[in-house]
């Protein structure tokens, strides 16, 4: 005669089915079939879909200053935890998660003049290493090195305008969230 799981033991097993454990090893464990396990593993799945239960976790690192934002948006817009602010940011992005399409725009238009000046660099490493190779001095004149020196520039000031556009994105997005858990606060109350 089979043996009868009670409704505790077919979580239990079903959780560590999730977890990988085989089920080879939970069906000696439990003295019923592997096919036993399988049976019981699925309909606990179907059990917990129907009820909508949540399986699926999702994780994200973010810096303390981050997560000390985020607290306060959620406290301000009167939401109770992180994972129900979370649920309700995934449940209604409205295009806030879409890229930015002035910033992609931007970064590409900004590719062709960097890999100018990475050529340009790459040239003048080139003629630097070649030169040391051969014991002589640098192959480089006054104006050579104003022009390196300009070139260190550019790549300054591309970078400060990365971070300048970043930093609006960034800003752009956290006022969007903002917004986003006052409205689904004000439509959870």
């Amino acid at each position: 005669m089979a043996k009868k799981l009670d409704y505790t033991t077919r979580q239990s097993i079903a959780k560590k089915v999730r977890e990988g454990v085989r089920p080879a090893v939970l069906a000696r464990e439990y003295g019923v079939t592997v096919r036993t396990i399988y049976r019981c593993a699925e309909t606990m799945r179907q059990i917990r879909e129907e009820r909508n239960s949540r399986t699926e976790t999702v994780v994200c690192r973010v810096s303390p200053a981050d997560l000390a934002i985020f607290d306060e948006k959620m406290k301000t817009a009167g939401i109770r935890n992180r994972s129900e602010a979370l649920r309700n940011v995934i449940r209604n992005t409205n295009g806030m998660a879409l890229p930015d399409a002035e910033l992609v725009e931007a970064l590409n238009s900004m590719k062709g003049a960097l890999n100018k000046v990475g050529n340009n660099v790459t040239q003048i490493a080139k003629r630097m290493n070649e030169a040391k190779q051969r014991g002589q001095p640098l192959p480089f004149a006054d104006e050579d090195l104003t022009a390196i020196r300009h070139l260190a520039g550019h790549v300054l000031d591309f970078a400060d305008q990365v971070r300048s556009m970043a930093e609006g994105r960034r800003q752009r997005l956290e006022l969007t969230i903002s917004d986003e858990l006052k409205r689904l606060a004000e439509c959870n109350s």
